[in-house]
């Protein structure tokens, strides 16, 4: 199969390699096709520079110590461990160093930087826009509706850090995808309201926001790239009566970062 034929199939498996959900037998082909042509080696690159942005969205954290136990034990660390031991003392002879691979420092380093939360935004973003991977694949048709083109993405933290909403910004198409990500606790009788803040100046109202935080909202005129990012307030049903500014609390906020 020349799957250089059919490209938006191949940006739907470029987009599931680099996200690392593209597993198995399919995985090992698609990489075949990657070496073979260079039209795959760039949706690859295209799809990874796309999503590395959403490494800035999480903190670091520290994996647990059974999981530096695991590595040490696959690296054949805890047995170089053994052998320094006093030499009255039972020696297990230890495997000989690989290079960076073996280095432990070199895992803990890439360990920290992998985060649960990019994991997340990134899954929830591009998995939901992009068609189903158990379609058969088939050349694309004339009269296919446009498909969404996130440009933008924002992860809304509450309070407590903890992830609450992510938002999808499609700026082709001038509208905004919720996705909730944790629990939304809205008071009764009230509402929800999207705001952008700007590097500077006041925060611009974009919208009223389904009570679930889920759902399409259209974004109007309203572009991007003018704000840094974005905050979600409780208000009276119908929003708040000045535009320029919340009149109830601020309960969700996140940085917003494009994806190109």
């Amino acid at each position: 199969m020349n799957l250089t034929r059919y490209p938006q199939l191949v940006d739907r498996l470029a987009a599931e390699y680099v996200l690392g959900t593209l597993r198995g037998g399919a995985r090992r082909r698609f990489q075949q096709y990657a070496d073979e042509h260079s039209a795959i080696r760039r949706a690859i690159g295209q799809w990874q520079q796309r999503l590395s942005p959403i490494a800035e969205l999480a903190a670091p954290r520290m994996p647990p110590a059974a999981v530096w136990d695991a590595i040490e034990r696959r690296l054949g660390l805890s047995a170089a461990r053994t052998a320094a031991r006093p030499r009255n003392v039972l020696k297990t002879p230890a495997r000989p160093a690989r290079g960076l691979l073996d280095n432990l420092a070199f895992w803990r380093g890439w360990a920290i930087g992998v985060t649960a939360l990019a994991a997340i935004a990134v899954v929830v973003a591009v998995r939901s826009l992009l068609p189903a991977t158990t379609t058969p694949a088939t050349a694309p048709s004339v009269a296919q509706q446009p498909e969404a083109a996130v440009s933008h993405v924002a992860v809304l933290n509450n309070k407590d850090g903890h992830p609450v909403m992510l938002v999808a910004w499609d700026e082709a198409h001038s509208t905004m995808t919720l996705h909730p990500l944790g629990l939304v606790d809205l008071p009764p009788g009230h509402a929800m309201e999207l705001w952008g803040i700007p590097a500077s100046g006041h925060p611009v109202s974009l919208g009223m926001l389904p009570d679930n935080a889920s759902g399409k909202v259209a974004a109007g005129q309203q572009k991007p790239e003018n704000y840094a990012a974005l905050a979600v307030s409780i208000e009276a049903p119908g929003g708040s009566p000045d535009h320029n500014a919340p009149s109830g609390p601020v309960v969700f906020t996140g940085k917003l970062l494009p994806l190109s």
